[in-house]
C-alpha cells in the first residue's frame, strides 16, 4: 500500500512539473518524425519469442512510409512533418539484447530517466537544430491486447524534451507486424 502511495505521490509531482514548464507546440513550423524506438520497451504475456519481436521493429517502423495517410502524426498534430527519418530509431533497435525483451511483470513501466536517455541516446547525424517528434514504446502487453507509447517531442541538437505525453493503442490484426502496428496507429489516433 506503502508503494501505491508513494508511486501516485510521485506521478502527482512529476505532472505539476510538467504542467508548470509547458511547451506551446503552435510555436513549432515543423517536425522531424523518428518513428519508434524500442530500446527501453518490453513485452509480456507474448507467445513469440524475443528475437521475432526484436526482428520485427523495423518492419513495424517501415509503416509510417508504406501507410503515410495511416500513420499520420502531422494531420493529428495540425504540425507539418518535412521528413520521415526512421534510421536513428531502426539503429538503436538493432543494439536491443533480443533476450532482454520479455517481461514477466504486468506492472512493468520504463522511468522517466530511461526515457530521456533514450532520447539523448538516439543516433541522429544531422547537427541541424530542428524539432523532432520520436515514440517511445514503454510496455506491449499481450494479454492486454495493448501497447503504451510515449510521444516525445524535443530539440534535435540538444535533445531538450519539449513536450511529451503517453497514450495507449489498443493491439489487433494477424502477425507482430500488423499486430503491434495498429497499437502504434491506435495511440497516434489519440492525439488531441
Amino acid at each position: 500500500m506503502k508503494r501505491i502511495l508513494l508511486s501516485l505521490i510521485a506521478m502527482v509531482c512529476i505532472t505539476i512539473g510538467y504542467a508548470q514548464n509547458k511547451f506551446n507546440l503552435s510555436e513549432v513550423k515543423s517536425l522531424v518524425n523518428y518513428g519508434v524506438d524500442y530500446t527501453i520497451a518490453k513485452v509480456y504475456g507474448g507467445k513469440e519469442t524475443g528475437h521475432q519481436y526484436w526482428s520485427t521493429y523495423a518492419d513495424i517502423n517501415e509503416l509510417f512510409i508504406m501507410k503515410p495517410k495511416m500513420y499520420n502524426i502531422d494531420k493529428r498534430l495540425g504540425i507539418p512533418v518535412e521528413v520521415i527519418s526512421l534510421e536513428a530509431v531502426n539503429q538503436a533497435n538493432k543494439k536491443i539484447n533480443p533476450d532482454h525483451i520479455l517481461t514477466d511483470n504486468p506492472q512493468y513501466m520504463p522511468t522517466e530517466e530511461q526515457i530521456q536517455e533514450a532520447v539523448k541516446n538516439l543516433p541522429i547525424l544531422s547537427q541541424e537544430e530542428k524539432t523532432g517528434i520520436v515514440i517511445i514504446a514503454l510496455f506491449l502487453n499481450k494479454e492486454e491486447d495493448r501497447g503504451t507509447y510515449q510521444f516525445v517531442v524535443f530539440n534535435t541538437k540538444t535533445r531538450e524534451i519539449l513536450e511529451q505525453w503517453t497514450n495507449s493503442g489498443k493491439a489487433l490484426g494477424i502477425g507482430l507486424k500488423n499486430y503491434w502496428g495498429m497499437s502504434v496507429y491506435n495511440a497516434i489516433k489519440k492525439i488531441k
